[in-house]
């Protein structure tokens, strides 16, 4: 009830202040008819005639405001079907005007995997929008899935990929409608979500990574232009026991040629989870291939691949 008196506003006040102007000019044409003419008409008349010009384009303007959520609302009906931000021309122009913003303050925190995202081709303020398939979970209810746009940080782009857990605030009111908190996001990660590769590389353990494939993440780059490629690496730690690790990665240019399958790079792994894993490109030298140079037995009796823990790193 409270959210739809705030929607409309604008119409409630121009009701107000053009009853307030009738009544006003009705008092005033009255006093001027009577006889003798009250000495007030005057100065009633003129103010009510002055308050039901602004009550009336008060008015105009809350039925306008009204209509047009009408038209988003059924403009954005197939988007929201499932839950999440209008679509269209109307879903654009909200996220452009500041979309689900509100909650940061307002909303209930809860926590989202990502289940998969797209790149929607727009950017607003040099940033790409996003649309991310969640997996809601909230304290104390069950976990819902719900189709969500927002603009992406240029500086975690290549940072957040499917599979990152998220810190999200809710609309009480209707839960499938929230704004991913990127601050938190950014500056405290944990277990399961993202940390800088140059924070891992500044304290993780040593590592060699040997690139096993690549995979596509829709041409995002890094904050610097580098292109961010997918990797899935076997990782050899200080324990000799390899294991793969999905990530996406900053690539510099000339070290491009270190992205075939088969070549060795020099790694770091984070202490505090180990399938978070950066390339140390400044200690690696371009260098053809080498597919045998794998130790595959020593894979196959001390950690399979089929039995390898499996998982993603998000990584700037």
């Amino acid at each position: 009830m409270r959210d739809a008196v705030k929607r409309s506003i604008l119409l409630l006040t121009g009701i107000a202040v053009e009853t307030v102007g009738a009544v006003a000019t009705a008092a005033g044409v009255a006093g001027m008819v009577s006889w003798p003419p009250t000495a007030w008409s005057g100065w009633a008349f003129g103010l009510g005639m002055t308050l039901m010009i602004p009550g009336f384009f008060l008015i105009f303007a809350g039925l306008w405001n009204q209509a047009l959520r009408g038209v988003m609302s059924g403009a954005g009906a197939e988007s929201t079907a499932g839950g999440g931000s209008p679509g269209g021309i109307f879903g654009l122009i909200k996220d452009m005007t500041g979309g689900n913003t509100d909650l940061l303050t307002g909303g209930v925190p809860a926590s989202a995997v990502i289940l998969a995202m797209r790149d929607t081709g727009v950017t607003i303020n040099d940033q790409p929008m996003v649309v991310f398939d969640l997996e809601v979970r909230r304290e104390g209810a069950d976990a819902y899935r719900v189709s969500h746009r927002e603009p992406l940080p240029r500086l975690l782009v290549g940072a957040v990929l499917p599979g990152a857990h998220l810190p999200v605030r809710l609309d009480p009111a209707d839960p499938a409608r929230l704004t991913i908190d990127w601050q938190r996001a950014a500056s405290h990660p944990t277990p399961g979500e993202r940390v800088s590769a140059a924070d891992i590389l500044a304290r993780g353990v040593p590592a060699t990574a040997t690139v096993l494939a690549t995979f596509s993440t829709n041409g995002m780059t890094a904050d610097n232009g580098d292109p961010v490629i997918g990797l899935v690496l076997l990782v050899t730690g200080p324990d000799a026991r390899p294991y793969e690790v999905r990530l996406a990665h900053r690539v510099p240019p000339h070290h491009l040629p270190l992205t075939t399958p088969g070549t060795r790079v020099p790694a770091r792994i984070a202490p505090e989870d180990p399938q978070k894993v950066a390339i140390d490109w400044d200690a690696a030298v371009p260098t053809p291939r080498t597919p045998d140079r794998r130790p595959r037995a020593a894979v196959s009796r001390h950690h399979p691949l089929g039995a390898a823990p499996r998982g993603r790193s998000w990584l700037a």
